[in-house]
């Protein structure tokens, strides 16, 4: 995550000279603020080498990673006056670099975008969802620490849009989703309520609602509940189950104490109980895919290859992009003996995402 502490050391300063035509026709030069110049790789750069889009780059540069730069202004102007276009160019590259996964390189455009148009709501708003994919991008390969730091970067990003006026509903939409993904249900809550206030119909309106009943009827954001989560979360794993039962016996006719439970069980490797927990879940009304994919875990332990299967099947319906859930189906039909199938879906989820570092250390080691 990009700061202002981050260097532009590497940048040379070009200074105009006096004699110089300043008339750029939308723009007039200040010979006296010099321009920012990337060099080439041996940190040199002639005079003759020198074009406006050298220029265009380290001044984005600039922008991206000194905001507060005494020349920022100027660079805006000149930027905008070179480029009229370059806004649009800039969010078209970040999103083309979120498909492909090269994270830090969207970030840099995306940033970029920020200090071409600090008022802008897209930019800052596009900083936010970025922080939130990286999260559970490096959620999903293991690395809870990184993960944690751009989780934080994603919540303070979000408090900057949700404390203007203007915020539209669809930034408190975005900013509740990815609450209560990280288990903040309580905080979820208040943020889904606030873009329930005024939300037309559709889907997002009932996605809202439906977590917020969760949250406020199911006991989701009760304290206990919360304490669990994070406890879970934290990998303090025999005080999280027992916290998870307690709240499982105080309220027993709703799913998400028996979920809570089995999710427990299965971090401690009590198959059988936790399979039983999470059927529990099913039968109150959890259709969850993470439900199914914690059920074919369990079922997968205890060799029960077919429920194993099964669940999976049934959680890839209900979330068919999910490369965790197809990676788990890899695994079972390894468990089961059936390696062509296996090589077959972890083919088929880094299709869906090639730079899946997991789902390719574990193909290469099937086909080597």
């Amino acid at each position: 995550m990009n700061n202002e502490k981050d260097s532009l050391d590497k940048l040379l300063w070009l200074d105009l000279p006096d004699n110089i035509n300043t008339d750029l026709g939308a723009f007039t030069l200040d010979p006296t603020i010099p321009l920012p110049i990337e060099p080439e790789e041996n940190g040199e750069m002639k005079i003759g080498d020198v074009t406006w889009e050298k220029v265009i780059a380290a001044a984005l540069l600039v922008l991206a990673n000194s905001p507060s730069h005494e020349h920022t202004a100027y660079y805006r102007k000149l930027l905008t006056a070179l480029r009229p276009g370059l806004a649009a160019e800039l969010t078209e590259a970040s999103q083309e670099r979120i498909d492909e996964g090269d994270w830090a390189h969207a970030e840099d455009i995306v940033l970029a975008l920020r200090g071409l148009e600090p008022e802008s709501f897209e930019p800052r708003f596009a900083i936010a969802k970025l922080y939130d994919k990286r999260a559970l991008q490096e959620r999903k390969t293991g690395d809870a620490q990184i993960a944690e730091s751009y989780e934080g970067a994603a919540e303070a990003a979000y408090n900057e849009l949700l404390s203007e006026d203007s915020s539209p509903r669809s930034a408190w939409y975005d900013a509740g989703i990815f609450r209560y993904k990280r288990g903040d249900f309580l905080r979820a809550a208040e943020t889904l309520e606030a873009f329930l206030d005024g939300a037309s119909e559709g889907e997002e309106r009932t996605e809202a609602e439906r977590l917020v009943r969760l949250c406020r009827n199911e006991g989701q954001a009760d304290e206990i509940y919360r304490e669990a989560y994070a406890a879970l979360t934290a990998g303090q794993v025999s005080e999280g189950t027992r916290i998870a039962r307690k709240f499982r016996d105080q309220r027993p006719d709703g799913w998400p104490g028996w979920f809570l439970l089995g999710w427990a069980l299965r971090l401690s490797e009590e198959w059988q109980e936790a399979r039983e927990a999470l059927e529990g879940a099913h039968e109150r009304g959890c259709r969850e895919s993470d439900l199914f994919n914690e059920l074919a875990i369990c079922t997968r332990a205890l060799q029960d290859f077919d429920a194993a299967s099964a669940a999976l099947e049934e959680a890839l319906r209900r979330d068919p992009e999910n490369i965790k859930i197809l990676s788990n189906m890899a695994m079972v039909q390894l468990a089961n003996g059936n390696q062509e199938e296996a090589v077959r879906w972890l083919q088929t989820a880094l299709t869906m995402d090639p730079t899946d570092s997991i789902c390719r250390r574990l193909l290469d080691d099937l086909t080597a």
